[in-house]
């Protein structure tokens, strides 16, 4: 089930930003159905897999702001 989840969910994020005309806007992520919770769990397990702290990730996302 690990393998499986992990094959979609890395699909999913090379699709996204291969496909988003702007992939730091919120347009293209408008339309999910998640809640707050879940975005996060899933921001905070791909930042653990990568091996990016709190810090590193908000230094990247202060660079990308409009």
């Amino acid at each position: 089930m690990d393998a499986e989840l992990s094959a979609e969910l890395t699909a999913a994020i090379q699709r996204y930003a291969a496909l988003s005309a702007d992939p730091y806007g919120d347009e293209a992520l408008s339309g999910l159905d998640v809640t707050t919770t879940e975005a996060c769990t899933v921001a905070t397990a791909l930042l653990k897999s990568q091996s990016l702290t709190p810090f590193e990730f908000a230094v990247w996302f202060a660079g990308s702001a409009r």
